[in-house]
């Protein structure tokens, strides 16, 4: 397929063709990421990650050392992450 970067308000865009979408199972209304790489524009279909939970407060009187709230949140939250990244791949 070849397109032409248009502008689109502040921005550009292309278009994609419905083909090429529905041939890498993507529609209108899917949230994507799009990065800068050394060849060229990577567009990636993005899937729901897990809300933050607030661990902390659920997990205090487990922890057998001090751990800061801040602490707590970022090891909760890394976790989070790790376990979809491990449904998502």
């Amino acid at each position: 397929m070849i397109t032409t970067i248009s502008k689109w308000g502040n921005s550009q865009g292309v278009r994609i063709s419905n083909d090429i979408l529905k041939s890498i199972g993507y529609s209108k209304g899917d949230e994507v990421s799009v990065t800068a790489t050394e060849d060229g524009i990577l567009i990636q279909k993005r899937t729901k990650q897990p809300k933050e939970l607030k661990a902390a407060g659920i997990l205090k009187g487990y922890v057998k050392r001090h751990i800061s709230d801040e602490e707590m949140e970022n090891a909760w939250k890394n976790a989070a992450v790790e376990k979809w990244n491990e449904k998502n791949s």
